[in-house]
């Protein structure tokens, strides 16, 4: 399990040390990260094992952060939690979190944990990403590009992998806008309706053939979107490993 990889997320840089030398000292490799936008550009440009997320980050309330990383990958989850009670743990666990270790931090009751869920759930398999195949074109999440005709390859920016991404998991499915909003975040300040609008616009450019009529993304009128594809696995859903 030591090569397993794990990113820790904590406004506290004394939290992070703590955690990041224990983790270290047990043969793991660890990123971190003290803010959102930090924490999900890690998610989207490398695959990890595990996220350990203490308090919030940014204005973002941790349970809230907890949902957005869960909408886009399928890594275990710890939180680090204040209140011991029954209900902060139910809260954790309805959040999207695997398990929920109360505070003050033991390292070592946390490196058993994080050892326990990786026997669980294994290992993530964001590794495995495959190509999406559409009629001219691919999407290939593992890249984070869109290959289209005669080899011509466009790059997707991080937000516009995010947002693609859940998207496409969640294939044939309205959307409502407030979902598409925790998936991404602005630079400064709370994602805005208009912000995931212009994303779907360079989207629509990068993976449509003819974006002023879109057969992929869809609009759902007063709601959000719908990313449309017909191939797809009994359960409704691409066959794109989770």
């Amino acid at each position: 399990m030591g090569s397993a990889r794990i990113l820790v997320a904590t406004p506290s840089k004394g939290r992070l040390r703590e955690i990041k030398s224990a983790f270290l000292a047990d043969g793991y490799d660890v990123s971190t990260s003290g803010t959102f936008e930090g924490a999900l550009q890690e998610i989207s440009s490398q695959p990890f094992d595990v996220l350990i997320l203490e308090s919030a980050l940014g204005d973002v309330a941790q349970y809230n952060v907890c949902r957005a990383v869960r909408s886009i990958s399928d890594m275990g989850i710890i939180l680090l939690c204040q209140d011991d009670g029954r209900h902060a743990r139910i809260d954790a666990l309805n959040a999207g979190a695997d398990d929920c270790v109360s505070m003050p931090l033991d390292s070592a009751e946390l490196l058993a944990r994080v050892r326990a869920l990786l026997r669980r759930v294994g290992r993530t398999n964001l590794r495995g990403l495959e190509q999406i195949p559409l009629e001219d074109r691919a999407i290939d999440l593992a890249l984070h590009k869109v290959r289209g005709p005669l080899g011509r390859i466009t790059s997707l920016t991080p937000n516009e992998y995010l947002l693609l991404r859940y998207l496409v998991v969640n294939a044939n499915k309205p959307l409502g806008i407030t979902s598409l909003k925790q998936v991404v975040r602005q630079r400064h300040g709370k994602g805005k309706v208009d912000y995931v609008r212009a994303l779907i616009r360079r989207l629509r450019k990068k993976l449509e053939p003819d974006p002023a009529n879109p057969r992929y993304i869809l609009t759902e009128r007063s709601f959000g979107y719908r990313f449309q594809i017909d191939s797809v696995a009994n359960n409704g859903r691409p066959s794109v490993p989770q």
